[in-house]
Parts: C-alpha cells; sequence; structure tokens
C-alpha cells in the first residue's frame, strides 16, 4: 500500500490530519520526511504542522525505529530503590548513553511508568518489568534480543 493510498481512506479534512498520520506510521513502521511532505499536501497544511502533530505523540516514529527501546523510570520513589545503578549498568551494556540512541537500541528515563510500589521499573519495548536489579536487567535486554 502506498502513502497515498492510505491518504485516499480519509477525506482531506484537518479532523482527519491525526487519524492519517498514525495509519501511515502503522503500515511503514514511521512517518518519513517524504511522507510529511505528501500528507501536507494533500491536507493543505504545513510541513510544519504535520511534523509538530506527528511530533506531539510518542508512538509515532519519524525515523526508523531502533530494535530495542530501553525506558527506565527514574522518579524519586525508583531513584530510591537504584534505579540510577540499573540506569550505569544498562549504560555500560549498551555503550550508550541515557536520552541517545543508535541503530539498535534507544535508551531513555522516564520519569514514572505508574509502578512506583514495584520499582524500579523498566519498559523494554513496551512491556513493563518491575523490581529490576544490575543483576536483571542485562539478561531482560539480552533476551529481547534473542541472545
Amino acid at each position: 500500500m502506498t502513502i497515498q493510498k492510505i491518504l485516499l481512506t480519509f477525506p482531506p479534512e484537518r479532523k482527519n490530519l491525526l487519524r492519517a498520520i498514525k495509519a501511515i506510521n502503522q503500515n511503514f513502521g514511521l512517518v518519513s520526511r517524504e511522507a510529511v511532505g505528501i500528507i501536507a499536501r494533500y491536507f493543505k497544511v504545513s510541513e510544519t504542522h504535520v511534523f509538530s502533530v506527528a511530533s506531539f505523540y510518542d508512538e509515532i516514529n519519524l525515523e526508523k525505529p531502533v530494535l530495542v527501546t530501553v525506558e527506565i523510570c527514574d522518579s524519586s520513589n525508583c531513584h530510591t530503590k537504584n534505579s540510577d545503578k540499573v540506569i550505569e549498568k544498562i549504560e555500560n551494556f549498551l555503550k550508550l548513553k541515557t536520552g541517545s540512541s543508535n541503530r539498535n537500541f534507544k535508551l531513555k528515563r522516564m520519569s514514572c511508568l505508574g509502578r512506583c510500589p514495584e520499582g524500579p521499573v523498566v519498559r523494554i519495548n513496551g512491556k513493563v518489568y518491575t523490581r529490576v536489579t544490575t543483576n536483571k536487567i542485562i539478561g531482560l535486554i539480552e533476551n529481547k534480543l534473542g541472545l
């Protein structure tokens, strides 16, 4: 399916912009620069507007998705339960600083994942893990990689 065919399933009204962006993201795994331009022309809005709508939502990818996304809660509760040590262990294992990414991994701190009594909490590719320790985290990541 092409971007144009997806767009044709939505009347070119502003109220359909987000739905179209999400459909393209779901179909292609991202909303590319080229797609932003096509969407903007179809809905008769600026590319900046399309980009601002798309970039507001975390589930919409504007870049090729990485293989593994690791999100670590570092709120005060998780922090008191040594999330900083878990973060350090991940950074050393992946050779990647929190807040950055490479071809295969994205590593980011989260302010809260809503599981405070069960911290530290880590979300890997959308799956939540609780009571994560420095001994447990590397195995969880390796499991996602199929190692």
